[in-house]
């Protein structure tokens, strides 16, 4: 079971080990070196503190974590105060990944989401890493299907949300080897599915009740169709870095010549 630390009041942990009870083994922390040790210790792929639990929004420890530990997803989780509003509203660019508002956001089924995601939004810096120079309107549309996995855009509203038209979104992609808006989406869901699925042993229901898939047997017939292997071999494999290796490995496939001929002659054809 993938693990939590937690730097939080009594009640908000509480709350939070209710919410993710069979999904996270949740680990309190006192301060924030404790919060460092446990991710270390236990492999923590998620933190979810109180920003203010010295008195203050620390948002040197918060750069700390990002650095120390560059795939953790942060979390705030905050109690509402007209004097706070400043540091929550500045806590996106000190590198939290998303905010819980306590008394609006932490009812179970909302909590849950936006553990999703953070974790969703953490794998970016190594979907960034691996696409290296790429079409800048192509390399945002695979982060943006990565960030809003749990959202299940359409292909229209991908566009809009990167600001093309969707046949010019549809014409770069295809140009650079990629697939189609659509089944990129998909590809998008599968990654953060496959990051939420390592290190644990949860079941594809699980895993496809937080991304919105209608059920685990319409979850796995996509792995199956995508990436042929079943959500366990996907995890053995390597989790969201097979998914990613994959998927680059397809557009590669796609951008070579197909050659044909007999030995000594070759014509190539451009895809």
């Amino acid at each position: 079971m993938a693990s939590i630390a937690t730097l939080l009041p009594p009640g908000h942990a509480e709350r939070l080990r209710d919410a993710t009870r069979g999904w996270y083994h949740v680990i309190t922390c006192e301060n924030w070196p404790a919060v460092a040790q446990a991710c270390e210790r236990h492999q923590a792929r998620l933190a979810v503190v109180d920003l203010f639990a010295g008195g203050r929004a620390d948002f040197e420890s918060v750069r700390q974590l990002k650095r120390q530990f560059p795939r953790l997803a942060l979390v705030a989780y905050v109690t509402p105060d007209v004097d706070r509003f400043g540091d929550v509203f500045d806590a996106g660019r000190q590198g939290i990944d998303a905010l819980i508002v306590a008394n609006r956001d932490d009812a179970a089924p909302a909590l849950l989401a936006a553990l999703a995601r953070a974790e969703s939004r953490s794998l970016a810096a190594l979907v960034r890493r691996s696409l290296g120079p790429a079409d800048p309107v192509v390399r945002d549309a695979v982060l943006v299907a990565v960030n809003f996995a749990e959202e299940r855009l359409s292909p229209q509203r991908l566009a809009r949300l990167l600001g093309v038209p969707r046949r010019t979104l549809a014409l770069r992609l295809a140009g650079a080897g990629f697939p189609p808006p659509r089944p990129l989406l998909t590809w998008g869901r599968l990654i953060v599915a496959a990051h939420l699925a390592e290190g644990s042993h949860r079941a594809a229901n699980r895993v496809a009740a937080a991304l919105g898939y209608p059920s685990g047997s319409a979850f796995r017939n996509t792995c199956q169709r995508y990436l042929r292997a079943t959500p366990t071999e996907i995890r053995a494999r390597g989790g969201a870095q097979y998914v990613v290796r994959v998927l680059l490995r397809q557009v590669q496939l796609s951008r070579e010549p197909i050659r044909l001929g007999r030995p000594g002659r070759r014509l190539a054809l451009a895809v």
